[in-house]
């Protein structure tokens, strides 16, 4: 019998052609996002992850789709960030940083967050 998929929202938060992501106490990086909890919409929960795991406020968020994998679903925003506006790890995280596409290359990422960048061009196998 089939496990039921973890609903997730999902950001990938531009800045200057790096992208941000965020870690836990372990070693693997990911977008910045989270579980939707019950009677929440997408967005809801995108923006409650996104300020609860980096202090900011998502604003401006450009809806990119659903993506459906194998043990996760993901709901998937877009946002562009300012120059000036810095992230500061809370909640569960303990570091965010911005990363180029190459130096996303030689880091240890969550490989559906992976899958979702490569599903939206930004990630390619050969970045």
């Amino acid at each position: 019998m089939n496990q039921p998929r973890e609903l997730h929202s999902t950001v990938i938060c531009l800045q200057a052609g790096k992208i941000l992501l965020v870690r836990k106490e372990a070693s693997e990086w990911s977008l910045p996002g989270g579980k939707i909890d019950q009677g929440e919409t997408q967005l809801e929960a995108a923006r409650r992850e996104f300020h609860e795991e980096t202090s900011l406020q998502l604003t401006n968020a450009q809806f990119l789709g659903h993506h459906i994998l194998q043990t996760e679903e993901h709901w998937l925003y877009r946002m562009a960030a300012p120059p000036s506006l810095m992230p500061c790890p809370s909640h569960e995280i303990v570091e965010c940083c911005w990363f180029t596409i190459q130096e996303i290359t030689h880091i240890s990422v969550k490989p559906t967050n992976l899958q979702l960048l490569r599903r939206e061009g930004i990630f390619t196998a050969h970045s």
